[in-house]
Formats: C-alpha cells, structure tokens, sequence
C-alpha cells in the first residue's frame, strides 16, 4: 500500500476530512491554488472534497472521518486515505470495508459522477490509493510558482503574532568567535523562516553593557584611545584590549605589577625569571596565587608578542594604576548611576566594538531590528519597578548579611517551593528535582544579571506574543530559571518564552580563550574559507576555460564563502556538536552550499541554453505558461520532484518554523536544520532527473539538423517551465538561508 511519510505530510484539520462539506466542494478542479496557503494541504482538502460527496452518502453522521495524504511510494500511488482507526472503532474489517468502498468510488469516478483531479482509486488492505490527473496537478503548482515567485512556500500559518527571536547578544568587548557565529545563525534562519509563516518576526541583541569584563575593558579603552591609532579592526583591537587589561589585573590579585614584568620583558628572558622567581617567593606556600603567577607570567608574554605596540602604550598608562580592579569598579559604578563622564566612555567603547560586530554580521547579511542596553533597563526605572512587584512574591526571599550559616546572603526566589505550589510536574519531562534558588540580588542589594534577564524578558514581552531566545546549552538552566521567574511574578507569562539551545563548534585544533585573546574569529575563518572557496573556483573556471572578470570573481567567491559557512552551521540539528572541517564545507561534490549552489546554477543553464537556442531561431520562443502542454509532463522523476520537493515545500518550512508549543519546562522542536536537508536532497534528485541517465530536456544540434522534423517544442516548452519552478524553490530556499542565488557558478 502506498503510505504516508513524516516528511511533506499535510496535517489536515477535521474540516479537509472526506465528507465534511468543506468549501473546497465548490471549488473547480482547475481553480487556481491560494497565494500563502500550503499548497499540499490546499490540494489535499481539494481531493477529500472530491471523494467527500460519494463518502458522505455511505458515512452521513462521522466525525472521524481520515485524512487524504500525499503517498510515500509514488509508484504505488499518488495520495491515499487510511480507514484502519476508523475501522477498528466500529468492528469492522478495514480491507472488506476499503475493498467495498472503492469499487463504489470507482464507479462514480467512471460514471462522471465525481469530476474533478482523482481519476481512480484502489482499494490496497486498509488504504484507499488516489490517482489524479498528473497534467492538471502539474499545471495548478507551476502556475501557483510562477505567480508567487520568491514568495512560493510562504503562508499565513502564523497569522501576524507578534514573535521576538533574541540572538548573538555577545559581549561588546571582543570580536565574534565561531561559537557566536552559530548563535547568529541559528537565530537569523528561524526569524527568515517565521516570517516566511506569516509571523511579524523582530530580532533583537541584548546589549551586555554592564559587569567587570566591560568595565575592564573601558578603563584599557579610555586610557589608550587618544595616544595610539588603531591597527586592526576595532572590534579585534578592543577584545585584545580586554585580555591585555584583564591579564594585568590577575597579576595584581597575585601581587605582582604590570609595570615591572613588563620592564623584565624589555630586559630580557633572565629578568622575566628573576621576576618569577622572586614573585613565588612572596608568595611561598599559597598554591593558587603560585599557581596564578606562572599562568598569568605565561598569558602576559604570549599576548606581547602578538599586541607589543598596543601593550607598550598602554603599559605606560596602566602601571601608575595601583589598584585596576577597584578602578574599573568604579567606572563601572558611575556608569550604572548614569554620570555622563562615565556614559561617553563606556558608550564610546561598546558602539565602537558593535559596530566591528556588525561588519561581521553584513558580511553575512544578518541585521537586527533593535539592539536593547542592559544599562537602559537600570536607567529607565525598569529594575526598580519589577523589584518592587517581585518583593511582593511570597516566593521572594531578601538578602542578608548573616544568614544561617553565619555568612551574608543575596536576595532570591524559592524555585523549588513555587513548582510545589504550583503542582509542576518534576523528574522526567519535567522540572528538576531539588530545583536550586534564583539569585536576584547580590548581600549589598545590587542587582544580579539573572535579575536583569527576567526585568528585559518582560520588556520584550511587552512588544511580543512570543519570545524566543537563541541560547549555548551551557544556559540551559539559567534561561529556564528565567521563564520560572516570569511565571512566579506574572501568571500570564506561561508559554510566552521558550529558548532554543545549540551545543558548541568543536575546534580540530587548539583552544579559545578570551583571557589570552585567542578565538577562532568569525572575520579569519571567512578568509581562510575564501581562500580555499577561490582556489577551487579558479580551477573550475580554468577547467571550463571561461574568462571571467575580477568582479565576478569576486561576487561569486564571496558569495559561495558565506553559504559555505551557513550550511555549516545550520545543517545539523542545535543540540548535535559541530566538529568544523574546511575541507569538507566547501566540497563541491558532498552535503554542502557549494554542493547545492552549484546544483542550482545547473538549472539556471539549461533556461540559459534554451534562451541561446531560441535567439539563434532553432527553437520556438518560450510560450506562457497557459498555452503549454504539462501532459508532456510524463516522465516519473519529474513527478516524484513535484510531489517530494515543490509541493510540501511550504509544509517543510511551517514545521521547521512553527512547531508546537508545549508546555514548559518542555520546549518547542524548532528545525532549523530542515531547509538544508530539504535543499541538499533536492538538488541531488535534480542531478538524476537531467544527469546523463535522465530526461532529455534541450533537443542537441544533431537532433535540430536530422533528416526528420523534429516535433519536440512542446515537450521542451513544458520542461523549461518545470525547470523555471525548480530553480524558484531552490532559491527561495536559498534566501530562506540568506544565501543569494547564483546564476553562474
């Protein structure tokens, strides 16, 4: 029997069921397909209108009536419907009862009885096989292809909710790292593939202005911006500032200046292990400052050699500074209470470094639609407001300065007590056992980060119907504490934030580490994938002895870069771990964007071939659409990739964009790995549909030149037009992974 797959199934509502009186009833068999409706569905709930009226005479009062899906095994059939539940809950034999019922249906299809797209059925054990006509099915989805264009697949499923998607948010003190990179596209995808649903998708950065590495940070800024011209991108050149300042400040913690390993560099390799020596001497018999000075010794040397002019200048400033903890303290402290000297530095720092992030972002074609301050929420009176109503929780339990244990103690929520309460389910599928505190408040009643979160969570909430933050799996715990916290303060705040976690990019070799200002930086790894990417381009070109200008070159070089390292971040589930391999991301011949796009170029040429032909008069001119012949549309491949790839492509992206959403502490089961699966197996049947062993779709010369006439123009037309439809879907999936199409490759 022809069954149904997960994949491309059109989940149908009661009303598309056979014998619902559904207003597809009324519909002509021709009528075009909707704009922003799942065609599969759309045509689904066309074919149960279909068969409805002849069903409904044998089944007057069902109401459980199964659902026309699209068929597995195309060869055995095109749709079917499954009657086993609804035969067991009447204690009937399904295959007698199926058997009964399609010799009826057959009858009325023969008779003119039921007119329409079916034109037979079969009866195959419990399963009632559909046949329709394959002509006008072809003729209703390329006209649907071509008058949507690079909208085809998009619907209205999320009906203008309002949803916020929350990502990359990185510190603003350094440059974006491979790990971010995954953050932005991940987050960057699901919001192109809401909006694609029919969601009002906004994407937001979290702008974390506040804390001890951003004050750190500052303090090295504003005492060297003025005295030393930046050499390298400014976001590269802050995040060295930060590991430069932040290694000096780990120093003092172990009682060593700056100012003098920094003259014992100067000196020479004997004063730097003099300085050790004399250094562990101090502090003979504490293990971890010993440990601290020969960490910190090595960090200090490792960073001069790669930032010396930098470090030189500001070594000059930073050793008259006896204490830069306090002094970023400070800083810090002056900033939160809103004193303009301390705005112009810290503002002056952090734009600076986004607007490094956000040449990286255009790189990539990523663009937020508001970056929020962390330091705003302070200044607006946003933290004050939600303290006061969360101190009203009986949950809430207030700082001390000596709590049982003789010790002072910050301000937090009893978790644990409020999911009794609350009667959350817990263990297995649900909150964990002994749920730890949430910690709002530090024992000197400052606020905490994780305060913060939940005070900017309601903030978008505010603006929202839905929240969705984009998260390293590492604050798995911590986001879920927050949507808890929002829960406790606000009952209504129950399914309104949801996280979406991703595991981290495993390096090959070596490690990152913000302390030693070594990442695998977004910005290098683009130039090593352009390297390889213009290599393996050049070659081509060379192979197919095309001249091309600089321009192109470089269009295309950056183009295929970009997608290499998209598809390579979205291609695998969130929570699968990434082990990055440039040779294998920029394979033309494996699972890759240089793979699919060059695919995709492929059927750019055969239009382009055909256009070729055309303009040197040994084929007719393309002719519309509605004057072809899709009957010549009959070969299986080309109906297995309508039906496998052109139809549920709409379906692919609203399960991939809008799954459930479950009750928390569950998630939802966002894909947003699913276009690139969709995109890879599509191109690859592509390949044997016009591949040697597949269908002529250009007639060659010889056959042009022959003796005979040759009568195949309305074959080709149909075909090019077939093709024009593939290379849509392919492009709009393309742009759904903000990968530009290409036209040649």
């Amino acid at each position: 029997a022809a069954r149904t797959g997960s994949f491309g199934r059109a989940r149908l509502p009661s009303t598309s069921r056979p014998g619902s009186g559904h207003e597809a009833h009324a519909m002509g068999a021709d009528t075009p397909l909707t704009p922003l409706k799942d065609p599969l569905q759309e045509l689904c709930e066309r074919l149960a209108a279909e068969i409805g009226v002849f069903i409904a005479e044998k089944e007057p009062d069902a109401k459980d009536l199964p659902p026309v899906t699209r068929s597995r095994d195309l060869t055995k059939a095109d749709f079917t419907v499954q009657w086993s539940r609804f035969c067991a809950a009447r204690k009937v034999n399904p295959v007698a009862y199926v058997t009964e019922l399609a010799a009826g249906l057959q009858g009325k299809i023969e008779s003119g009885a039921v007119p329409g797209l079916i034109t037979r059925v079969q009866a195959v054990g419990p399963y009632l096989n559909l046949f329709v006509d394959r002509a006008r099915v072809f003729r209703l989805v390329l006209n649907l292809v071509e008058a949507t264009g690079d909208t085809f697949g998009h619907t209205d499923h999320g009906g203008g909710k309002r949803v916020i998607i929350e990502h990359t948010s990185s510190n603003p003190n350094a440059p974006l790292h491979i790990g971010n990179l995954r953050n932005v596209m991940i987050g960057a995808h699901l919001a192109k593939m809401q909006a694609a649903c029919g969601w009002d998708v906004k994407q937001a950065f979290y702008v974390n202005d506040l804390g001890a590495q951003i004050g750190l940070t500052a303090l090295a800024y504003s005492r060297v911006y003025d005295k030393i011209k930046p050499y390298m991108k400014i976001d590269h050149w802050i995040g060295a500032m930060y590991a430069v300042m932040n290694t000096c400040q780990e120093l003092q913690q172990v009682g060593v200046q700056p100012g003098d390993l920094e003259d014992a560099c100067v000196a020479g390799p004997e004063a730097v292990a003099k300085l050790m020596a004399e250094s562990r001497a101090a502090v003979a018999g504490d293990e971890k400052k010993d440990k601290g000075i020969t960490e910190y010794f090595d960090i200090y040397q490792d960073l001069r050699e790669r930032f010396e002019p930098m470090m030189v200048v500001m070594l000059a400033d930073v050793r008259s500074v006896e204490n830069i903890k306090v002094e970023a303290g400070k800083l810090n402290l002056a900033y939160e209470r809103q004193e303009e000297w301390a705005i112009k530095i810290f503002r002056k720092m952090v734009v600076d470094c986004l607007t490094g992030v956000q040449q990286t972002l255009s790189t990539y074609g990523v663009q937020h639609d508001v970056f929020d301050f962390e330091s705003e929420l302070g200044w607006e009176g946003s933290n004050d407001k939600v303290l006061e109503i969360m101190k009203n929780s009986d949950y809430y339990v207030p700082q001390t300065q000596c709590n049982d244990a003789g010790v002072p103690q910050g301000a937090y929520l009893d978790m644990a007590g409020f999911i009794a309460d609350q009667g959350y389910k817990t263990g297995k599928g649900g909150y964990q056992k002994d749920y730890p505190p949430l910690y709002v408040l530090r024992p000197d009643g400052s606020t905490l980060y994780t305060y913060r979160d939940i005070v900017y969570s309601f903030k978008k909430a505010a603006r929202s119907d839905l929240i969705l933050n984009i998260i390293c799996s590492e604050q798995e715990l911590a986001q879920q504490k927050v949507s808890l916290g929002m829960m406790m303060m606000n009952p209504e705040m129950k399914g309104r934030q949801y996280h979406l976690s991703y595991d981290l990019v495993k390096l090959t070799t070596g490690k990152m580490s913000g302390r030693r200002g070594r990442y695998l930086l977004a910005d290098d790894l683009y130039d090593d994938l352009k390297t390889v990417i213009a290599e393996k381009m050049r070659k081509k070109f060379e192979e197919k002895n095309e001249d091309v200008t600089p321009e192109f070159f470089e269009q295309v070089t950056h183009e295929v870069s970009t997608a290499a390292m998209k598809y390579a971040l979205l291609s695998v589930g969130c929570l699968t771990q990434i082990n990055f391999d440039i040779a294998k991301i920029t394979d033309f011949e494996d699972a890759s964007a240089p793979f699919i796009l060059y695919n995709s170029t492929r059927v750019a040429s055969v239009v382009r071939k055909f256009d070729t032909k055309v303009a040197e008069g040994k084929v007719p001119a393309l002719p519309a659409l509605a004057e072809c012949d899709t009957g010549k549309l009959d070969d299986g491949k080309e109906w297995e990739i309508l039906m496998e790839f052109v139809l549920p492509f709409a379906s692919m992206i609203r399960d991939g964009a809008s799954p459930a959403l479950p009750e928390p502490p569950l998630l939802p089961q966002y894909g947003t790995h699913k276009v690139c699966d969709f995109l890879n197996h599509m191109v690859r049947a592509l390949s044997g549909y016009y591949g040697p062993t597949g269908v002529r779709i250009l007639p060659t010369d010889s056959m042009l030149e022959g003796p005979e006439p040759w009568d195949g123009a309305a074959a080709t037309h149909a075909r090019v037009h077939l093709c024009k439809a593939f290379k849509q879907v392919i492009d709009n999936g393309l742009r759904l992974l903000m990968i530009e199409p290409l036209e040649r490759m």
